[in-house]
């Protein structure tokens, strides 16, 4: 690997993992249901939450049992550090029975070494992508940076959600695929078949992205790119998370086509889901398409501004006739959203923006870096409008994520009615509020003492030490020597005989 881009790699994601262990945010419904599950598996070695079931309302019960409500990929995966943390951390077991607890301190390493560290790779990859598509360290580094921290991604990188799990996985499945070619395919293809199944076992709903993936990989061997083999490479390894669903839905439900979605335990959310509606989705409605694109309720070009630049990027791509890496990235952003369109809970409840569109990021992210490739005035355009637009965007997502980055959905201007407020100190805490008014984080864990003494007004200064890394991270990143991508891309690459 070339040392000048090994370093910006490892740039990116030092900046970006120090950024989301700064933020320990409260449970709420949607985190707890994941972690009662890993704890039940770690702490206890069954299915059930039993005991932990009044620490969510998102649960299900079966047969005088509770559940979790969720698919089991994100618990599975989090069993790993929940393990950790308890046994070389000295971390206390959950305790079982009790009121629901906002805080406990497993909850914040099985979040950062889960979504944290997945959303940080995630960046990673977006930044070898970007390479591959002839950007420079800096635009790379650009793109990178913006996906991590000037995006809702940023916030879910904090919470304990599916969201950038399954984005990792695709992400890194497409990129697996993307370059043919580079030794070991029979294990690159097996993994990027595992990836794309395994984001399906996360979050159902990215299942349609899966299948898009599998099809980019149809079409490469139609091409004469891979072999018809790595069809049978692919799908042997979409079979082992399918085997796991299958096996967990039979321990738990008795039946290995049951799922925690047949069996709400809340009435609420017992009228969306259901046995011949797992996902309670219905026809898609246009009339939010507006809401979900624009606006500061839902709006992605809102809460994500840089994502504007992935309508030229993907008309560079087929200018360039990088028709592949185009079509799979505007579908995968189609197919989150009209998903996110055919939903009944389209606002995705108490979020920082469109929360059910996060999965499409990644995505949009590879059209954004073909954008700043654009020839001549073009691409310096581009690039400046990228980092203006980077900086608005993190700088948003600064402010949510420093109240606890989760407002309601019958909040009809999040930014103006809640996050501002609750910055500036000007008005009372809201009636629904719990717990302070900036959320749990490292400055006001170690001086909290001192914060306090502070004027409301300027108790924000909290966040200054986070800034401030930040700032050095990026000009340290971004004092490297800038030059294109060398050589042909990965994805320009021409194979005279198909691969695997």
């Amino acid at each position: 690997m070339d040392r000048a881009w090994f370093r910006t790699y490892v740039g990116v994601f030092m900046i970006l993992i120090g950024s989301y262990a700064f933020f320990w945010h409260s449970r709420d419904w949607n985190t707890s249901s994941r972690l009662m599950l890993t704890y039940a598996l770690v702490d206890h070695g069954r299915l059930s939450i039993d005991g932990l079931e009044d620490q969510t309302g998102d649960r299900a019960k079966f047969q005088g049992h509770y559940y979790s409500d969720k698919l089991p990929g994100y618990p599975l995966l989090a069993t790993v550090p929940c393990a950790f943390a308890e046994t070389v951390l000295g971390l206390p077991s959950h305790p079982l029975g009790g009121p629901a607890m906002a805080f406990w301190g497993t909850d914040y390493w099985v979040t950062l070494a889960t979504s944290g560290v997945l959303s940080a790779f995630t960046a990673v990859l977006l930044a070898s992508f970007a390479r591959d598509l002839d950007c420079s360290r800096r635009q790379a580094a650009v793109v990178a940076l913006a996906y991590g921290l000037a995006t809702p991604a940023y916030v879910y990188a904090t919470l304990a959600y599916g969201h950038q799990t399954s984005a990792f996985a695709l992400l890194a499945a497409f990129l697996l695929l993307s370059r043919h070619g580079e030794g070991r395919n029979i294990l690159r293809i097996f993994l990027a078949g595992l990836l794309a199944s395994y984001a399906a076992v996360v979050e159902l709903q990215v299942g349609p992205v899966s299948a898009i993936i599998g099809f980019y990989l149809i079409g490469q061997c139609l091409a004469r790119t891979w072999k018809p083999a790595a069809i049978v490479y692919f799908g042997l390894g979409a079979l082992v998370p399918t085997l796991v669903l299958l096996l967990y839905n039979l321990l738990a439900f008795g039946n290995p086509l049951d799922m925690g979605y047949f069996h709400h335990a809340t009435a609420q959310f017992a009228r969306v889901h259901s046995k011949e509606n797992p996902l309670g989705l219905r026809t898609p409605d246009w009339n939010l398409v507006v809401p979900l694109l624009w606006g500061r309720y839902r709006g992605l070009l809102f809460y994500a501004p840089i994502v504007v630049l992935a309508l030229p990027g993907w008309a560079v791509l087929i200018g360039r006739r990088r028709f592949d890496v185009a079509a799979v990235s505007l579908l995968a952003c189609v197919a989150v959203f009209v998903v996110n369109l055919s939903y009944p809970e389209w606002t995705g409840g108490w979020s920082t923006g469109p929360r059910l569109l996060v999965p499409l990021l990644p995505f949009a992210m590879i059209a954004v870096a073909s954008a700043l490739t654009a020839p001549g005035a073009w691409g310096k355009a581009f690039l400046a409008l990228a980092v203006g637009l980077a900086i608005a965007g993190g700088v948003l997502m600064l402010l949510f994520q420093g109240v606890g980055a989760r407002i309601p959905q019958d909040v009809a201007d999040p930014l103006v009615e809640v996050v501002w407020p609750l910055w500036t100190g000007r008005t009372p805490l809201p009636m629904w509020w719990t717990g302070d008014r900036f959320t749990r984080n490292l400055s006001n864990l170690a001086v909290g003492a001192w914060l306090g003494r502070l004027p409301t007004a300027w108790q924000w200064v909290q966040f200054l030490p986070l800034v401030a890394f930040q700032t050095v991270g990026v000009a340290y990143l971004f004092r490297i020597d800038d030059e294109p991508s060398p050589g042909a891309s990965a994805l320009k690459s021409t194979c005279v005989k198909p691969a695997c």
